[in-house]
């Protein structure tokens, strides 16, 4: 541990350790956006989701998404289409669910 404690980051990766976390994790994210219309937070969730998982550079081969694509999008430098979403999140395990 550093001298100001566990880095975000490493908090959130280690909660993010079972499929039902994960799950509960972005659901909140996406419900958070839903209020407050930022959908930055999302693409972060999904950034911590990937990590949780993999590593980016191998997620990116996956879904044939570059890093630096996927990074622009984490970063809210670039705001993707529907279908890179719903990409990311088949990747994951998850789709999009109208309820």
């Amino acid at each position: 541990m550093g001298k100001y404690g566990t880095p975000f980051e490493e908090v959130i990766l280690e909660f993010l350790s079972t499929p039902e976390k994960i799950s509960e994790f972005l659901n909140v994210s996406l419900e958070e956006y839903l209020e407050d219309g930022d959908f930055n937070g999302f693409y972060r969730s999904l950034e911590y989701v990937i990590k949780a998982q993999d590593n980016i550079s191998s997620f990116a081969r996956k879904t044939k998404l570059s890093r630096a694509t996927l990074y622009d999008i984490f970063n809210g430098r670039k705001e993707p289409k529907i279908q890179t979403i719903a990409k990311i999140l088949a990747e994951l395990g998850y789709k999009i669910k109208i309820a």
